[in-house]
């Protein structure tokens, strides 16, 4: 996997820098393979492409555009796109088998006008984008996510969760971490089929990555699902009820590796 990811930053780097079509250069339509591993920079229009969808209806308008995964969040009144305990709302994925790594670039919220401008903070709203580890059985509610945004009196923070059989297990980075709203997020899936959570500022230069340990251990809050060799791993969107509504889910690029 070291190898795999090495010869990946240089590459990684020249599809960031060179695949926004608001950038007016040149767009990647498709998400590519290069070396095993998989790239989607979100350069095509519509749809994500070839993405397993859960509860689709919770989040109804997500799709890439100017080179952006863009999931507008417009209306939460049933709480219809939460994940937390039971409720799980929109989760858009790729199976990947351990031991993976997986990156989401420039993730977090934004406003419905401008995805790269956070929405202020005005205490008590909980408005997250982030990367959710699924176990295969979408209806079961066994996962573990790492999402950015707002949360609670907490703003500009980084939010981790465990879900063990529907009880959900959670914490933060603290106030003002990620004052963009948004921020890098890697996975690795390790050979033992457990986690390791890392963060970072954005950063378009994958040769510079500087990763953080989540909360200084990497581990997530509470007791962690247990994993099978395949798992889900994706993107969502969620708030709780109406507070902080309308935002948007935002993410540049998302990166994949498996050994």
């Amino acid at each position: 996997m070291k190898k795999s990811l090495l010869t990946y930053l240089v590459f990684s780097s020249f599809i960031i820098a060179c695949s926004k079509e608001d950038e007016g250069t040149v767009a990647i339509d498709d998400p590519i393979v290069v070396d095993g591993t998989f790239v989607d920079s979100f350069d095509g229009s519509g749809d994500l492409v070839d993405y397993t969808t859960n509860n689709e209806a919770a989040l109804p308008n997500v799709i890439q555009v100017n080179g952006r995964y863009r999931a507008e969040l417009t209306e939460n009144s049933q709480n219809q796109t939460l994940h937390f305990n039971e409720e799980q709302g929109r989760l858009d994925a790729k199976r990947v088998s351990f031991p993976f790594e997986f990156i989401a670039r420039n993730i977090g919220i934004g406003t419905i006008g401008d995805s790269q401008i956070a929405p202020s903070h005005e205490s008590e709203q909980y408005n997250f984008a982030g990367v959710q580890v699924h176990v295969l059985e979408l209806d079961d509610p066994n996962s573990a996510h790492v999402v950015v945004g707002h949360r609670g009196n907490t703003g500009f923070t980084i939010e981790g969760k465990n879900t063990l059989n529907g009880s959900s297990s959670v914490n933060d980075i603290g106030t003002n971490a990620v004052p963009d709203g948004r921020a890098d997020i890697r996975i690795s899936g390790n050979e033992d089929r457990t986690i390791t959570i890392y963060w970072q500022q954005p950063n378009l230069n994958a040769e510079t990555d500087h990763w953080i340990l989540y909360n200084g251990t990497g581990e997530l809050p509470g007791q962690a699902p247990t994993f099978e060799s395949d798992v889900y791993v994706g993107l969502i969107t969620y708030a709780f009820y109406t507070a902080g509504v309308p935002f948007v889910g935002t993410c540049d690029q998302i990166e994949i590796i498996e050994n």
